[in-house]
């Protein structure tokens, strides 16, 4: 008996064209399997309408448990199911998750969608060493909040944003919003018996705790991801929003994470974390400059909010890598520097002390420096490297004495070739090393990236190129301190 009230359908089960062959996900509404499409050879998601506060599943089919009105309110949510499904399909914005299909089938609803492989953003967080940085959370933020303003213009709510329900996509580090809570909220105040699994404890608005939809709109959804980014800046999520009414004893990310984050990036989290809704930023247009005003990497106002095309694809290191996936893939962020390029032809080929890339040069000794190999009157801590770039010609100098002494050495070398243009994509100190790795014939194949040995840069760079492109070979090797440059 146990067996047959599972909720969950085992692996080799069929579904339509569509073979179960995993569980991604399950929650009070609906169960997500990985699935394979046999006609095309392709995995999907796909997710099944499954309240498990009315109904069991026995055998193939469903039975209604015994409370008033569990067929009605079921049909009622089916509906809604349905009508979301829809809807998702019209929305076709690179940040949402695709829906490919919906149909009926074992007297439910399955939706068939996109499969983003990576992680979510909670484990994301979890995984890093350090705070996220700035850029990283504005190339998260921009993306889903053009997202976020595509759904509003159609008079539609999220209701369930929470870094659970964000996923990074492991191909190019683009930020996907999930699972839209909408028709789950519906479907309790249709029915009180639904239980309390459609909220987020520290992400829910406080509105969303109470019956009348007509107080919802883009402000409730700003709430949460407000929620979303404090916990990001902050390392903890907010508390309970029926809990802050009572007593608001929550610290403002303005103080809790001073010093690490733009003060009006702080700021705007904390006007969406208002308890009143009126106090709270009325549409994603008016949040949206407070939140990314000043941002390195995603303008405060998009072009077209329809047809917005994420960023993560073209803000990336100068090893080619988005930043928001960079140490994901264990590239530095610290090391690589805030560069922006995309990644051009490159040539390399070493000769006493010159490394030519794409026609131009990277010199990696400082020449005529008096305190050869960072002796002399200067510690072994003021000795530093960089590597600048100019639209795919990249220049360097190291054995320098200060951060600021090899930014500007290389620099020079770039403008005494281009008049503008020159940007620093790397800054290596004492005892740290730059390693390039490309793919063998093809040198626009490449990643880059720094490590505290020769060995580590080497490795992590033929790591993550061998990742990406397959067989990789090292193209070239410095270190800030002038040794064992090649």
């Amino acid at each position: 008996m146990e067996a047959q009230n599972d909720a969950v359908l085992s692996p080799g089960t069929r579904i339509d064209q569509y073979l179960i062959t995993g569980l991604l996900g399950r929650g009070g509404f609906g169960i997500t399997y990985l699935i394979k499409d046999e006609m095309l050879n392709k995995e999907f998601a796909l997710k099944e309408f499954f309240p498990e506060d009315l109904v069991r599943r026995e055998g193939g089919s469903l039975r209604f448990l015994s409370r008033a009105n569990a067929e009605e309110d079921y049909r009622w949510g089916l509906k809604k199911f349905f009508d979301e499904a829809r809807l998702l399909a019209q929305f076709n914005h690179p940040n949402i998750i695709g829906v490919r299909r919906v149909f009926e089938q074992n007297d439910t609803a399955y939706m068939v969608l996109d499969l983003v492989r990576g992680m979510t953003f909670e484990k994301w967080l979890r995984g890093l060493d350090s705070r996220p940085t700035q850029d990283e959370l504005d190339l998260v933020a921009g993306p889903l909040l053009s997202a976020l303003a595509l759904v509003h213009e159609n008079r539609t709510w999220h209701l369930d944003i929470s870094p659970e329900n964000i996923m990074i996509r492991a191909a190019d580090g683009a930020p996907i919003l999930l699972d839209f809570g909408a028709s789950r909220f519906e479907i309790k105040q249709h029915s009180q018996l639904v239980s309390a699994l459609v909220f987020k404890s520290g992400y829910s608005a406080p509105e969303q705790y109470t019956s009348n939809a007509d107080r919802y709109g883009p402000w409730t959804d700003i709430y949460a991801f407000a929620a979303t980014l404090y916990r990001a800046v902050t390392g903890e999520r907010p508390d309970e929003a029926t809990s802050r009414q009572l007593s608001d004893d929550l610290e403002p990310a303005a103080k809790a994470a001073a010093g690490h984050y733009r003060e009006s990036f702080l700021a705007a989290i904390d006007e969406g974390l208002k308890l009143p809704p009126g106090e709270r930023p009325r549409s994603v247009r008016d949040w949206r400059p407070m939140l990314l005003g000043g941002s390195a990497v995603v303008s405060a106002e998009p072009t077209a909010t329809t047809a917005v095309r994420t960023q993560l694809a073209t803000q990336r290191t100068g090893a080619g890598i988005p930043l928001v996936y960079t140490r994901l893939i264990r590239t530095s962020l610290s090391k690589l520097g805030q560069a922006t390029r995309r990644s051009k032809a490159l040539t390399a080929a070493v000769a006493a002390g010159l490394v030519a890339l794409a026609g131009a040069v990277l010199y990696v000794s400082g020449g005529k420096n008096p305190f050869a190999e960072c002796g002399g009157l200067f510690s072994a801590a003021d000795c530093w490297g960089a590597v600048v770039d100019r639209g795919g010609n990249i220049f360097g100098r190291v054995e320098e004495p200060s951060r600021e002494a090899a930014e500007a050495a290389a620099m020079k070398k770039c403008r005494e070739r281009f008049d503008q243009g020159c940007t620093v994509i790397a800054t290596i100190s004492k005892q740290e090393c730059w390693a390039l790795a490309e793919s063998p014939g093809d040198p626009t194949r490449w990643r880059a990236s720094a490590g505290k040995t020769i060995e580590l840069a080497q490795r992590d760079a033929r790591w993550d190129c061998e990742r990406v492109y397959g067989v990789c070979q090292m193209a070239m090797t410095f270190c800030a301190d002038g040794k064992k440059a090649q």
